[in-house]
């Protein structure tokens, strides 16, 4: 794999979705690892499960990451592992408060959403050969649409935050943790993710096959699928597309 990291952007005011703009961008020119889009307002900024990025202009971290890959399929899970660990490393710099990882790479503080992920990959063959890993950050946003549980650095610590700083901390923990994937030391980042997996161990109210069912959350495996105990001793793994953790 390409070890070379990039920290070249571009910056713009306005447009639909970080992500859509820089995955256009890959398709035109042959761009480098770590070469990057940011943005003051998504139009239409979107987040896991399709569901919309609710951000203010210019009060909030909106970024899309390229990377240049050489990973089977099998193994994309750690691309979500790599991206919720950068967030959590970069958030812990500016917070005192516990920083978890919501499965599958949503990053919560005091039960409420601070950060979303998305990644889009390009496959051939099985084998992912490039990705754009959009993340969104609140940092100066304290108003939320009510259907969002979410809080913001600055709710969290009752200040302002320099946009600019949260995104160099944010690069430096992608390369960071760019260079642990590219090592191919899936151990490291499973084993991190699951440290700081939100609710671990505690009953948790689930969707499963459109029934709400409560579940102890056991671990997230290095496919990405969630272990979960059920109230009579039976353990049984789940991927995204079957089971939703509500709360």
């Amino acid at each position: 794999m390409n070890k070379f990291f990039l920290n070249k952007k571009l910056h713009f005011d306005s447009l639909n979705s970080t992500n859509e703009t820089l995955n256009q961008l890959s398709k035109k020119i042959e761009l480098q690892n770590g070469f990057y889009i940011t943005a003051d307002y998504q139009k239409s900024g979107k987040c896991q499960n399709n569901e919309k990025w609710d951000s203010n202009p210019k009060e909030n971290l909106l970024i899309s990451i390229f990377l240049n890959l050489d990973l089977n399929i099998e193994n994309s899970f750690m691309l979500n592992q790599l991206a919720s660990l950068a967030v959590l490393d970069t958030l812990e710099q500016f917070l005192e408060q516990k920083i978890e990882i919501k499965w599958p790479n949503d990053v919560y503080v005091e039960d409420k959403k601070i950060s979303g992920i998305l990644i889009n990959n390009i496959v051939k063959g099985g084998i992912i050969n490039s990705t754009v890993i959009g993340i969104g950050i609140n940092v100066n946003q304290i108003n939320f649409n009510k259907k969002y549980i979410a809080t913001s650095l600055k709710l969290l610590n009752k200040k302002d935050f320099e946009l600019n700083e949260i995104e160099k901390v944010l690069m430096k923990n992608i390369k960071k943790q760019s260079m642990i994937l590219f090592d191919e030391k899936v151990s490291i980042l499973s084993s991190r993710y699951n440290n700081h997996l939100y609710r671990k161990n505690l009953d948790c109210l689930f969707i499963l096959y459109k029934k709400r069912i409560y579940a102890k959350v056991i671990e997230v495996n290095q496919n990405g699928k969630i272990k979960l105990m059920f109230g009579d001793g039976e353990v049984n793994e789940f991927s995204q597309g079957e089971v939703k953790l509500l709360r």
